[in-house]
């Protein structure tokens, strides 16, 4: 008895300490390589909207009232993301066996800039509401049962609009699944597999006693894979559709997004001196209705040119096409004409001196 009792501590033992978060998390200075794809209204990968993401677990310290590790992230292209400068900050919270992320609006907020400009004018005013959202959320439970839903959080609250009073919860629930295998570029790893939902329902108000009746507008479903070690290896978020026809403006389809770790982005220059002979700044203000200013600088004489495409590639204006001495400018982009929406600036740059090219593109969003 005593040693089947022994036995039977060790199990549990084993799988309390398999459980914990820290395993999951890799050490501080950790570096990871993402390939993003956005999805179409079928989940299929649009290949002229794959973009490149870089994190980078800089420091641990107190975010909003937790230690978190600071995790830096930016975006871009195959080509530039590695001579961009890093743009935003993740957080990230580990004890015991749960792990929290710190909830933003900024994910949300890129997709739902590439839908058309009518949806964006619309949704305009539920931004503010998302942001309320913001703060720390334990998404991911490590010890929890398989299968077994648990709540993250849900509040009820009320937004206007045109003097109208709309009743919304907000809503997020998790679920650990079966633990799987995944191949990856840099490995097969056996991953805790997680699906978090979030969702906005409109409330429709009923006599007291009877409680209010959710009505979804969006429901976002998002799958994850953790590595021991690596963190999060790859994320699925489906396109939605929203509807908000309660409110006479339709309902519309938001793009998916897929991320997968790979291999190191190569290809971009690496020699240090060479990367800066030119810094192209992000616009400002952005968004911005109608224009918006374009900074540079290029640290020796060369060819400069900067074109604006919308997010089919299209191009909308060429801003700059001559030679420039070296020095610091300015440029404005004005939007006046167009719709809102997701626009890309594309800086190139032939420097006389060393002979190399450069280019960089960064993202820059229009609401009227």
């Amino acid at each position: 008895m005593k040693f089947s009792v022994i036995i039977l501590f060790i199990i549990l033992s084993v799988d309390m300490y398999s459980q914990q978060a820290t395993d999951y998390f890799p050490q501080l200075g950790h570096k990871w390589n993402y390939r993003v794809s956005i999805l179409d209204s079928s989940n299929n990968t649009i290949p002229e909207m794959i973009f490149f993401r870089d994190d980078s677990s800089a420091f641990l310290s107190e975010y909003n009232g937790k230690v978190a590790y600071h995790i830096l992230s930016k975006t871009g292209t195959h080509g530039t993301v590695q001579l961009l400068p890093y743009t935003d900050t993740n957080f990230v919270h580990l004890t015991g066996s749960d792990g929290y992320e710190y909830f933003k609006i900024s994910e949300f907020e890129f997709l739902i800039s590439l839908i058309d400009s009518s949806l964006l004018n619309n949704i305009v005013p539920y931004l503010s509401l998302v942001e309320s959202f913001s703060g720390w959320h334990l998404n991911y439970r490590f010890a929890q049962n398989i299968n077994q839903q648990y709540q993250i959080t849900s509040f009820d609250t009320t937004v206007v609009i045109d003097s109208l009073e709309i009743p919304l919860r907000f809503n997020k629930t998790g679920r650990r699944l079966q633990d799987e295998n995944l191949e990856t570029e840099i490995g097969i790893f056996s991953c805790k597999k997680f699906v978090v939902s979030t969702s906005i329902n409109y409330l429709v108000i009923l006599p007291p006693p009877l409680p209010p009746i959710p009505v979804p507008i969006i429901t976002s479903v998002d799958t994850v894979w953790i590595a021991p070690g690596n963190w999060i290896v790859k994320n699925i978020i489906p396109s939605t559709n929203i509807d908000l026809t309660f409110l006479n403006l339709g309902d519309y389809n938001i793009p998916g997004l897929k991320m997968e770790i790979i291999s190191e982005v190569t290809g971009a220059e690496e020699n240090t001196e060479e990367k800066f002979t030119f810094n192209l700044e992000q616009n400002y203000p952005n968004p911005f209705n109608p224009s918006t200013r374009i900074k540079f600088t290029i640290g020796n004489s060369g060819h400069v040119s900067i074109k604006v495409n919308d997010v089919l590639g299209k191009e909308v204006v060429i801003l700059i096409d001559e030679e420039l001495n070296r020095g610091n400018y300015e440029t404005i982009f004005d939007g006046k004409d167009l719709s809102s929406g997701v626009y890309f600036y594309t800086f190139k740059f032939s420097d006389f001196y060393s002979g190399f090219n450069y280019s960089i593109t960064k993202q820059m969003l229009l609401i009227k």
